[in-house]
């Protein structure tokens, strides 16, 4: 029976062979790289096998001469990975390799299992920590369940913006109109990048600018000037747009003037409902159903939420949550037309009806803009709502139908 090397010598010859090979084959590539010829160190000779017969000393010499080649296969994978990667530890010397395991070459220790599990517990971790792996750590997601955003962010964000809009109104009306122009600005230059991710350019400079001279006109000068400011920016938008001859001008323009009517000229609907008598009022009751509908929509669809309405526009939108907004925004109409405009009961009931259908519809088309784009958010101005675009979206569309209801409801605009 063949005697097998002890593992002493085994380990002597890993130990030497290993660095030996390593750096011979680093000579080489630096050799290839310079042009020099390289200097290998000569092969150490094994170790003498301790053996009773010439036959069983042969048998040693070529289980010496394979766990050689184990080991300078061993060495050279080690170098690939170091060069695949630099933060990937080199194999610890002195430790077998661990293809050497199952081969009859060396029995492993207990100590040297758990140096070999150490060591490759580095190296994966290096590994999926390093800059150029494919696995390379990815920012990380919050997951907010159910309300599907960062709650208390929403709700701070929310309050803030809904008390500087109310203080404007009941303090210095004016400044609302300040509040709208900026976030017409905002909201114009938000659209207008969502718009240009089709392909397309819309022509910003005449876009926001024909929007924020709508907003000011309506409040200065009143319906007709606002007209004037329409068409003088649409004139504006077409002419930039030959100007600048670009390949798609007829895309360009008609995506220009669909970001002045959806932004410039639903907003200019809310202006010019506040240059009406008791107009601060009928904004602050304007603004509360839709805050009403939006709150009610959200909080029913949160809880009782389970029959979508379009689940491929917007999924998370259900026949619970409409009920909700209904509900909720009924209240807060027949509330203010008794106690603020001493209106009828029904008025209160059919804006309470016909807002939140309006502002469902507001969601769902910017929703359908979204997701046609691949857009998650408009933008990232807000924590909590995204942009200043995804805290209009069911605003700007119930602007006109709301300032029609109180132009022929009685009790409203006299």
């Amino acid at each position: 029976m063949t005697q097998q090397p002890v593992d002493g010598e085994k380990r002597e010859l890993y130990t030497q062979e290993f660095p030996r090979r390593r750096d011979a084959i680093r000579a080489e590539r630096e050799a290839a790289r310079t042009g020099q010829l390289p200097v290998i160190q000569p092969a150490p000779t094994p170790p003498a096998q301790r053996t009773g017969s010439t036959a069983a000393g042969a048998e040693a010499q070529r289980q010496a001469t394979e766990a050689q080649r184990q080991v300078a296969d061993e060495a050279q994978r080690a170098e690939e990975q170091s060069q695949a990667t630099e933060t990937q530890p080199h194999a610890v010397v002195g430790s077998p390799p661990a293809s050497a395991y199952g081969h009859g070459l060396v029995t492993p220790t207990p100590e040297a299992e758990k140096a070999a599990e150490a060591t490759s517990a580095d190296t994966a971790t290096a590994t999926d920590n390093a800059p150029g792996s494919a696995t390379a750590a990815e920012p990380e997601k919050k997951d907010y369940g159910r309300a599907g955003r960062n709650l208390p962010a929403a709700i701070a964000v929310g309050a803030v913006l809904g008390g500087g809009v109310l203080a404007s109104l009941l303090f210095y009306p004016p400044s609302f109109v300040v509040i709208v122009l900026i976030g017409v600005i905002v909201a114009m230059w938000e659209l207008a990048n969502a718009l240009s991710r089709s392909g397309s350019v819309v022509a910003r400079v005449p876009t926001v600018t024909a929007a924020g001279l709508m907003i000011l006109a309506t409040y200065l000068a009143g319906r007709e000037a606002l007209w004037v400011a329409f068409t003088v920016g649409a004139g504006a938008i077409l002419l930039f747009t030959l100007l600048e001859r670009r390949p798609n001008p007829v895309k360009d323009v008609c995506l220009s003037l669909f970001a002045l009517t959806y932004v410039g000229l639903m907003a200019s609907a809310v202006v010019f409902i506040l240059t009406q008598p008791d107009g601060n009022l009928l904004v602050i009751l304007f603004l509360a159903l839709v805050v009403a509908s939006d709150i009610g929509g959200y909080t029913f669809g949160v809880l009782w939420g389970k029959h979508p309405i379009a689940p491929k526009i917007s999924p998370k939108k259900s026949w619970e949550g409409y009920a909700g907004s209904a509900l909720f925004s009924t209240a807060v109409g027949i509330c203010m037309a008794l106690w603020v405009f001493d209106a009828p009961i029904w008025t209160g009931v059919v804006l309470g009806t016909i807002i939140p259908a309006f502002a469902t519809l507001g969601d769902f088309s910017e929703s359908m803009i979204k997701r046609d784009l691949d857009l998650k958010d408009m933008g990232t101005l807000l924590p909590g709502h995204g942009g200043v675009m995804d805290r209009l979206d069911s605003i700007l569309p119930t602007a006109p139908v709301a300032l029609v209801l109180f132009t022929f409801l009685p009790g409203f605009i006299t």
